[in-house]
């Protein structure tokens, strides 16, 4: 049976894209994210942030259609 590896991001970037996440303000910000890092590096660092940021984050990402 053949092993497939998730990449995982290494802690200086995973701290990098954590700061670029918290200082975004619109969704087009946290939209381009996407263009550096994979899905699962995103969900990642979301997934580490304290309820308060992910929350702040949903709201960011729930606005984009108003």
């Amino acid at each position: 049976m053949e092993t497939t590896l998730i990449p995982t991001i290494n802690q200086e970037a995973m701290t990098k894209l954590k700061l670029v996440m918290l200082e975004s303000q619109t969704a087009a910000q946290l939209a381009a994210l996407i263009i550096d890092h994979t899905h699962e590096e995103i969900m990642q660092v979301y997934s580490e942030l304290v309820l308060d940021q992910q929350a702040r984050i949903q709201a960011i990402w729930q606005n984009r259609f108003d």
